[in-house]
């Protein structure tokens, strides 16, 4: 019985968890992985250069990531009042933002990495916490 009572209790500690670890980067590495205003004049392809700089090429590249080209103030009223709640503790952006997403080219996650970009101005669906965003919703683009 002491076991049974052990399984379930373990299992909802590993559901939250789990539930949790989508959110689990916090505003720091937010910024880093999604935050590039003004947006970077590198010398050869954007996405390429950006991805290798902030850290997501090794050990394996990250298939797609976007950086938002706006202040942090204005990304960070997205989790207030320039924000509308969206599915599973997201917020959608009330207005666009320009963004340049950076997706691989080819099927590889090994090094080196390459990639494409795409620029445009689109609405953001992020995480918040405390206030500040903390995870931004690829699968909205």
């Amino acid at each position: 019985m002491l076991f049974k009572g052990f399984g379930f209790g373990f299992f909802v500690v590993l559901a939250v968890v789990l539930n949790l670890d989508i959110f689990a980067i916090n505003y720091p590495t937010f910024l880093r992985q999604h935050y590039d205003n003004p947006k970077s004049n590198v010398r050869k392809s954007y996405c390429n250069a950006m991805m290798q700089s902030r850290d997501m090429t090794k050990p394996n590249c990250k298939p797609l990531n976007s950086f938002i080209h706006d202040t942090k103030n204005r990304i960070i009223a997205v989790c207030g009042s320039e924000g509308t709640p969206f599915e599973n503790r997201l917020q959608h952006s009330l207005r666009p933002f320009r963004v340049t997403t950076c997706k691989m080219r080819g099927s590889s996650i090994l090094p080196p990495c390459e990639y494409r970009e795409n620029t445009s101005p689109r609405y953001i669906v992020i995480a918040c916490e405390n206030r500040l965003p903390v995870h931004y919703e690829e699968g909205q683009i």
